[in-house]
């Protein structure tokens, strides 16, 4: 059951290239949940000193992350060229030099580097937990694909407010107050 459990110290939030011209390809109603959801997690892991790593795929052609999100943190911003985060050596070594077990999911695109990268960090030993409205493909059928394996696989898939409440713990806390307007 712990792997179902999420709490602020032993996690660390991984967004995976929510980059300019991947986020535009995307349909625009998913742009709109995608980008306040990947939000709504940055700033409950600021609030929370959750560590934060942001990737980029090749940015030289697909652009920077997009400046709603860049700007929430200070954090790692990564490039990769590897799909599979994990398998780029100034990535994995930031990941592991955190040292937590739980890794909370928030990119693009599900079925290519989120799918591969997830399924890395469980063949690793870490607790992946995939949040199903913060990860976005172009196409649904992507998506729901990469969902089904990503569960079979044993990543634990939550909407993001149930990651977010999942961290808050409680109502009527300072932090509450800060956060409780992002889930209007």
């Amino acid at each position: 059951m712990n792997k179902f459990i999420i709490n602020s110290q032993d996690s660390l939030l991984l967004v995976i290239d929510i980059q300019e011209k991947l986020f535009k390809v995307m349909e625009d109603n998913i742009q709109g949940i995608l980008k306040k959801n990947t939000e709504i997690l940055m700033k409950t892991a600021k609030e929370f000193n959750i560590p934060v790593i942001i990737t980029e795929q090749y940015r030289k052609g697909l652009g920077t992350t997009i400046p709603e999100l860049a700007n929430i943190c200070s954090c790692p911003n990564l490039e990769k060229t590897f799909f599979n985060c994990m398998k780029d050596e100034t990535i994995a070594k930031e990941l592991k030099a955190a040292g937590k077990k739980n890794i909370l999911i928030a990119g693009i695109e599900s079925h290519i580097c989120v799918l591969q990268t997830t399924l890395s960090l469980l063949n690793d030993g870490y607790n992946v937990i995939v949040a199903c409205d913060a990860v976005a493909s172009r196409r649904k059928s992507d998506w729901q694909a990469a969902m089904k394996v990503l569960e079979k696989a044993g990543a634990v898939i939550y909407p993001t407010e149930t990651i977010a409440f999942m961290i808050l713990e409680k109502s009527g806390t300072e932090q509450f107050k800060r956060l409780s307007p992002l889930f209007k």
